[in-house]
């Protein structure tokens, strides 16, 4: 089982990239799903959608 990623970091990666958009591959689309809303609740600057496994994060504006 792989460690849990930090999402803090994460979101800090993506607020400091050029594009403001990250694509992260997730264990399955459920899972992908759970976490766009876990996200989506937790922070208020970001979009986010799935595409089947693939957990899509864009900055607002």
């Amino acid at each position: 089982m792989s460690k849990p990623r930090n999402w803090e970091r994460v979101i800090d990666r993506l607020n400091q990239s050029n594009t403001g958009r990250m694509r992260i591959r997730m264990g399955s689309p459920g899972s992908a799903q759970v976490t766009r809303c876990r996200l989506l609740a937790e922070y208020r600057n970001l979009d986010a959608y799935t595409e089947g496994a693939m957990l899509v994060l864009e900055l607002k504006g």
